[in-house]
């Protein structure tokens, strides 16, 4: 072996920017990974490629101006916050809102395996957009709902555009209405999701980039105007196709692939927006000297090689966890006791597709005896509700009957918890969803207010949108139907409580 190549490898290795540079790739890496493994949300993840882009991005263009000289204790302590998050992923049974927070743990460790803890203002700008990328949507999804109702909003601009259209329209409370059909712009619909993701987008922006004071308060202004304005173009389409009666075409841009185009569209068009304002800016480039070069002392050799061990195997191990774990589909109890009633017959039944967002993943039927009447249990275990009754059953059947022209509920309440009670053809039925902190809901906006999130730093930041949808159903036979909404709400206090502390987990 040619000698001056291993003093060439050598004197390579003594580089600390290399070795921080592949530390940070395997955390990154790592960072998406677990992100992608327990929420398959690929916006999410697109949203925390991109913070790591730009931190990568700037972090290159300021690369020579960097102090690189950290002493044992910023090191111990860079150590250890990387070591904490390692933990954290490999305990992560299923989705944690620690995911969003841990690029900013990774990149506070890093930049004190990098500088001493008094140089941190050198990163300052790469750790705030990571502060950015952390802020719970739930929070801010939250305080807009307390200030203002978003689906009624985008209701009345929607009917506005179309009257400026020359349509003729009227709306009523979150129904946009047309002479041949018209819309419900429910809370999934409103753009709220959007209008927060081009808002964090922007607070990245002004992160990175120096602007005037006029510009902060535009940035935000145009991403939030531009995701809004571009949604109601879409409701105004939507409209006008569920009014022509145009459903194929109306679905697709609805739950499908035509779903996601306009969200995408409003990202391009602010992409382009701030690309505007860098061109317009006279930024003189400052030729700052370049730090010389650094070697690395035996200790800091030995500290960069063992993180970058650690994290290369938390990162296999995961990976590995994630291929090989068997996790079992949620699985009904054959048998649930249920007062003065006798269990006659049970049996699970196939999940099913609704649209896009929604699926049944497992569902079973009870069949009871009680006080002579035989009295049905349908569940069904569903992802990406709304809690709605009403959209629920236009999707889905209950027991393979399909309960069109769709009933007329009655809501009633006890307590925290609402069940609808109702009847279609030859049978009564009592209806809710359990949601996962075990309240019963029937109505968009109780379930919204019953979200049961993971809570961390300000506030609320994944949306869990799962519940058991539960169906208590008896014949009719001829009884009047308070008589058998009083049957089906004796056993439904047994059947809500026994299931209280049973939905589940989240991992599922």
């Amino acid at each position: 072996m040619n000698p001056f190549s291993l003093w060439q490898r050598y004197k390579l290795a003594q580089r600390p920017e290399l070795w921080l540079g592949a530390i940070a790739v395997s955390l990154a890496l790592l960072n998406l990974s677990l992100a992608w493994i327990h929420t398959r949300n690929a916006d999410l993840v697109a949203i925390m490629g991109l913070c790591w882009g730009i931190i990568a991005y700037s972090i290159w263009t300021r690369r020579q101006a960097l102090p690189l000289g950290s002493e044992p204790y910023s090191t111990a302590a860079g150590c250890l916050l990387i070591a904490w998050a390692w933990y954290k992923s490999w305990v992560m049974p299923d989705y944690d809102s620690f995911i969003r927070i841990q690029p900013f743990l990774f990149c506070l460790g890093l930049s004190l395996l990098a500088s001493r803890a008094k140089q941190l203002g050198a990163y300052r700008r790469e750790l705030g957009v990571l502060l950015v990328l952390a802020l719970p949507e739930g929070i801010l999804a939250q305080w807009t709902d307390q200030v203002i109702n978003i689906s009624e909003v985008a209701a009345q601009s929607t009917t506005a555009m179309l009257w400026y259209l020359g349509v003729e329209v009227k709306r009523q409370g979150v129904f946009v209405l047309l002479p041949g059909g018209g819309i419900e712009v429910y809370r999934g619909c409103s753009g709220l999701k959007a209008m927060l993701e081009l808002l964090r987008l922007s607070l990245i922006f002004l992160v990175m980039v120096p602007t005037s004071g006029w510009e902060k308060l535009i940035v935000p202004c145009v991403g939030v105007g531009l995701a809004y304005g571009v949604n109601v173009i879409r409701l105004s389409v939507m409209t006008l196709l569920a009014a022509s009666d145009y459903q194929d075409a109306f679905h697709y841009w609805h739950e499908g692939e035509g779903s996601n185009i306009f969200p995408v569209l409003a990202m391009l068009i602010f992409a382009g927006f701030c690309v505007f304002l860098l061109h317009r800016k006279d930024t003189p480039k400052t030729n700052s000297p370049p730090n010389p070069p650094a070697t690395l002392p035996r200790w800091r050799l030995l500290t960069f090689a063992s993180v970058l061990a650690g994290t290369l195997t938390v990162q296999v191990g995961t990976l590995w966890k994630a291929m090989t774990l068997d996790r079992q589909p949620f699985l009904f109890p054959q048998q649930v006791p249920l007062n003065q009633a006798t269990l006659n017959r049970s049996q699970a039944r196939p999940g099913q597709k609704g649209n896009a967002y929604s699926e049944i993943l497992a569902q079973h039927q009870y069949q009871y005896q009680f006080q002579g009447q035989a009295l049905r249990i349908d569940m069904s275990y569903v992802t990406g509700t709304t809690g709605d009754l009403l959209r629920f059953l236009e999707n889905y059947p209950i027991a393979d009957q399909v309960l069109q022209p769709l009933p007329q509920p009655q809501v009633r309440q006890q307590g925290a918890n609402y069940y609808a009670v109702y009847t279609h053809g030859d049978r009564a039925y009592l209806s809710a969803c359990l949601d996962p902190g075990g309240l019963a809901t029937v109505e968009e906006g109780h379930f919204i207010h019953n979200w049961n999130s993971h809570w961390y730093l300000l506030g609320r930041d994944y949306i869990d949108d799962r519940c058991l949808w539960t169906h208590l159903s008896v014949p009719l036979n001829q009884q009047p139907p308070q008589q058998a909404f009083s049957i089906l709400e004796s056993n439904w206090l047994s059947w809500q409580e026994w299931w209280r502390n049973r939905i589940p987990n989240l991992s599922l």
